[in-house]
C-alpha cells in the first residue's frame, strides 16, 4: 500500500516534472534524489507567496502541490507508478489537466496513534470501513521514508488513506 502514488486534491493535477522544472529528466531512468531535492527547493522559492507574490497567484500552485510533486518524484517506487500513469495517458491528452485518481478521505495522524504489533514489526490502525487492521505499515516501509518523516498508506478494505507522520530517533 505504501508504494501507491500520492495524488493532489486539486481540480487539475499538474505534471510533477513540469512543476519542479525537471521535464528534461522525465525519461531518465535514474533521477538522483539530490537533484529532485534541489528542484523542490527552487520551486518552493519560485511559488512561495511571501517570496514571489506574482508567481504563486498567477499559477495557483501551492506549497502542498510542490511537496506532493517532490514526494512522488523522490521515491523510486512512487515515481515508477507516476511514470506508468503518465505513459498510460493518451498522446493527445495533456497530463497537466487530466484528472488522476485521488486519495479519498486522506487523514493525517501520528505514528503513535497506531498500534504496534511486535510479533510482526507492524503498526496498524482500524478503518471506518470496519477493517480492524485496515491500515498497516511495516518498519521497513518507515525506514524507506525516514528522510521524509511521513508515509501515505491506503486501507486494505476500502479507498481511504492515512498520512502517517513520524520521527526517527537516533
Amino acid at each position: 500500500m505504501a508504494g501507491q502514488v500520492a495524488h493532489a486534491e486539486m481540480g487539475n493535477n499538474p505534471n510533477y516534472y513540469r512543476l519542479l522544472n525537471l521535464e528534461s529528466k522525465q525519461r531518465e531512468p535514474l533521477l538522483p534524489a539530490s537533484e529532485v531535492k534541489q528542484a523542490y527547493r527552487r520551486a518552493l522559492l519560485q511559488y512561495h507567496p511571501d517570496k514571489n507574490k506574482t508567481g504563486a497567484k498567477k499559477t495557483g500552485v501551492t506549497v502542498d502541490d510542490i511537496a506532493l510533486a517532490y514526494k512522488n518524484l523522490s521515491d523510486p517506487a512512487l515515481r515508477a507508478e507516476y511514470d506508468r500513469w503518465l505513459q498510460s495517458v493518451a498522446e493527445d491528452v495533456d497530463p497537466a489537466t487530466t484528472p488522476r485518481p485521488r486519495h479519498t478521505g486522506l487523514e493525517t495522524v501520528d505514528l503513535d496513534d497506531l498500534e504496534y504489533d511486535e510479533a510482526f514489526s507492524l503498526w496498524t490502525r482500524g478503518c471506518r470501513c470496519g477493517d480492524a487492521k485496515g491500515f498497516s505499515v511495516s518498519e521497513s516501509e518507515l525506514e524507506q521514508q525516514a528522510d521524509e518523516g511521513e508515509i501515505i498508506v491506503g486501507c486494505k478494505g476500502c479507498s481511504l488513506w492515512l498520512r502517517i507522520l513520524f520521527g526517527v530517533e537516533g
